[in-house]
Order: structure tokens, then C-alpha cells, then sequence
């Protein structure tokens, strides 16, 4: 059994959980824009999570014997290089992620945007404040995260794992 296959579902589920408390909220009841962003950056998180272990998920299917070292797309096909094996799945992520426009680049982007902290705010926040503030850095070019936007991400992605699993076979 392949153990990354429960820790992507798990954080699938995670992200579900999270659109699911945040969309569900009574209208006369809205929450503030505080708590909308963190369910927001949590459920993007979570989708993050199972990307990474999506990879190695593939890697272990196809019988890679270190799936924990994959961290990326490009490392994942290199690791099953190595074992002479080019599976479609694998190509197929690195299509998406070559074309800018694609869910799956934007999801990633707007993932390195959160966790990317910009240093000339962490100065001024420190000099500025008693308590030690750092701003996270917004790129313009993310869209604003929402419950719709990651909604359609984790519906993507979903969709692109089942596909996946029904075609793989374990080697």
C-alpha cells in the first residue's frame, strides 16, 4: 500500500473541510475578512500539502525507492528517470506548470506569494512596532484568494488525482 495515497486524500479532505466551514457561513452572520483569509491561506496550504505529497505518491507508485527525496516536478521526473520509467502523470504536472495561465501554476504561485516574506517590511515592522510584525508579501499578479478560486483549485485538483490513480498501475 502506497502511504503517500492517504496523506494526499488527508489533506484534500483538510482543504475541503476548510472552503466548506468558510462557504457555509450565514450571510446575516458574515464573517470577518480576517477569518476568511486565514481559511482561505489554510485551505491553500493544505492543497500545497498534497501536491507535495502527490508527487511522491507517483514516485512511490512506480516503484522509486526513495519517494521523500521528490519535492518537485522536475525532481520527480529525474527520480523515475533514473529508474527508466516517463509516466504520463508526471508529464502532464509539468505541462501544467509551464503554462502561466493553468490552476495548478496559479495555485503554486499564489502559495510561494504566502510564504514569502519580504525583508524590507520586516525591517519597518520591527523598527515600528513593540511586537514584531512581518507582513507577507502579495504579488500582483495572484489573484485574491476566495472560496471560489480555491473551490475550483481543489475540484481541479481532485479531479486530476482520480484521473491519474485510475491509469497508474503499480509497476
Amino acid at each position: 500500500m502506497n502511504p503517500y495515497l492517504s496523506a494526499v486524500n488527508q489533506k484534500l479532505f483538510f482543504c475541503n473541510l476548510l472552503l466548506k466551514q468558510g462557504a457555509n457561513g450565514e450571510p446575516e452572520k458574515s464573517s470577518p475578512v480576517q477569518l476568511e483569509q486565514a481559511l482561505c491561506q489554510s485551505a491553500l496550504y493544505q492543497l500545497e500539502a498534497a501536491y507535495g505529497y502527490y508527487l511522491q505518491e507517483i514516485a512511490a507508485t512506480y516503484q522509486f525507492k526513495s519517494p521523500e527525496t521528490v519535492s518537485s516536478v522536475e525532481s520527480l521526473a529525474d527520480s523515475l528517470s533514473s529508474i527508466n520509467k516517463h509516466p504520463a502523470e508526471a508529464q502532464e504536472i509539468h505541462s501544467l506548470l509551464e503554462q502561466k495561465g493553468t490552476w495548478l501554476s496559479q495555485l503554486l504561485n499564489a502559495h510561494k506569494c504566502l510564504s514569502t516574506i519580504s525583508s524590507q517590511s520586516e525591517k519597518s515592522s520591527v523598527s515600528n512596532s513593540p511586537i514584531a510584525i512581518v507582513e507577507v508579501k502579495q504579488l500582483d499578479d495572484v489573484e485574491t484568494l476566495d472560496y471560489d478560486l480555491l473551490g475550483s483549485w481543489h475540484k481541479s485538483f481532485v479531479e486530476m488525482v482520480n484521473r491519474h490513480r485510475e491509469m497508474m498501475v503499480e509497476c
